[in-house]
């Protein structure tokens, strides 16, 4: 493998991560946004929404995470005379900074809003009304569930990429050992 397609992989990567949240954000800002009257009136259903505009991005993740090989040959040539060849090991510490640096990126978010919450919350004089809305408690409603659910999805990933996504870089070096022959 060469220079130029180990780059093309590891953008490829670094774009399929970036979907994923987006795709996580996207399932947020909708469980807020479905009580709009126009989704009401219309008896449009929240799943069929959320599956034809959220499918056409995570089939393009999945694809880029997983199936890059082939977008990446066909941008860069993996055996172009005069490219610097790519050993393993630099394969792996490549995808091991990209993954850190966006577990980096992912995990800023949840933990400004844990670190910028704490004195809300310890400053407070009532727990319970920061667990309230309007009078009703809305700790298990709908949209505080997906909102749970998609912070702690975050937080895994993040911090999975954080500490460098051993099993993805692992397998992506064997790949990449398999395909191009490439010294261990």
């Amino acid at each position: 493998m060469t220079r130029p397609h180990l780059i093309a992989k590891l953008i490829f990567f670094a774009i399929g991560v970036c979907l994923v949240i987006y795709i996580l954000d996207y399932i947020y800002s909708f469980s807020f946004n479905y009580s709009a009257a126009i989704f009401k009136k219309a008896g449009i259903s929240p799943l069929f929404i959320t599956a034809a505009v959220g499918i056409v991005p995570l089939a393009a993740s999945l694809i880029l995470l997983f199936w890059s090989e082939r977008l990446a040959r066909l941008l860069t040539d993996p055996d172009a005379p005069g490219c610097e060849k790519v050993d393993g090991y630099q394969s792996t510490a490549a995808f091991r900074s990209i993954a850190c640096f966006c577990g980096l990126l992912i995990l800023y978010t949840p933990v400004s809003h844990l670190i910028g919450g704490i004195p809300a919350v310890i400053t407070g004089p009532n727990i319970l009304s920061y667990l309230t809305f309007e009078g009703q408690s809305s700790l298990l409603s709908a949209k505080s569930l997906t909102r749970i659910f998609v912070g702690l999805t975050k937080g895994v990933i993040g911090l999975y990429l954080a500490f460098g996504a051993p099993h993805y870089v692992r397998w992506q070096t064997k790949l990449a050992i398999q395909t191009n022959g490439a010294k261990p």
